[in-house]
């Protein structure tokens, strides 16, 4: 039984999209998605495949609305809904649930995932994590959430910030560190797709034996000379450079 009869979304963007996307796929067709732009409407309506609006009044007597905007504007896009009587949520990972407490009932509504339009997941193990101000509204998230994805964790703002953090760690700065090795194989002529099979595999193994016991490389082994070594190689590159000392003598004094 679906929990909401009438869902709207809030927001065009990737987590809008992947929202909608994992909705229909489950057999349930959102009622009507917001923009700005009147003038998008129709390229929106196109790309999600259902009805757009510019008018906040078409979504007042829904039983759900999503707001997928970027951080800084949820608060500023629930002042218009102060008479909404439904359930209002964000997608933030960052923004407390209280950044909708204009409304009666509000709540979170995260993905723990990496979102683009043109990259599909496979939305039932994005983990979803959710909130809200009642009871009553939370077992209904839950049971809308449960539908969409095979994992959902109940999760307090304090909570959800810290994880949200976290993966900045895990996801962001691995992939700032992907552009480093680009970046330097790029001067010898290589290419950083070489790295495929070896980042996949260190992955793997890091959920698998836990990340310090999968740790492996010359800062956990103690190797200055290979140490030194590369320090040498990146005289070129001072901010290169300084990434490489900072991690290393971060392994050396903390993961050994």
């Amino acid at each position: 039984m679906i929990p909401f009869d009438k869902i709207a979304l809030i927001g065009s963007g990737n987590v809008a999209y992947a929202y909608s996307k994992a909705l229909i796929e489950n057999g349930i067709m959102p009622y009507r998605i917001y923009t700005r732009s009147s003038e998008r409407i129709p390229e929106i309506e196109r790309t999600f495949g259902f009805k757009a609006t510019a008018d906040f009044d078409e979504l007042i007597d829904c039983d759900l609305i999503i707001i997928a905007v970027k951080d800084d504007a949820i608060h500023e896009v629930s002042l218009n809904l102060e008479n909404y009587k439904g359930l209002l949520v964000h997608t933030s990972g960052t923004q407390p649930s209280s950044a909708l407490d204009n409304v009666d009932n509000y709540g979170v509504l995260y993905p723990l995932q990496t979102l683009t339009k043109d990259f599909e997941v496979d939305f039932k193990k994005v983990p979803l994590l959710i909130n809200a101000s009642s009871a009553c509204y939370l077992e209904k998230l839950r049971a809308l959430a449960n539908m969409m994805s095979d994992v959902v964790l109940e999760c307090n703002d304090d909570d959800r910030g810290m994880i949200h953090l976290s993966a900045v760690y895990v996801c962001n700065f691995v992939n700032v560190m992907l552009q480093v090795g680009d970046k330097l194989l790029a001067k010898k002529g290589l290419d950083v797709s070489i790295f495929e099979s070896l980042v996949k595999e260190t992955i793997s193994k890091a959920f698998a034996l836990g990340p310090k016991n999968a740790l492996t490389g010359p800062a956990k082994r103690g190797d200055v000379e290979t140490i030194n070594r590369h320090k040498r190689l990146l005289e070129d590159n001072p901010e290169e450079k300084e990434i490489y000392e900072l991690i290393t003598n971060y392994i050396i004094n903390k993961c050994r």
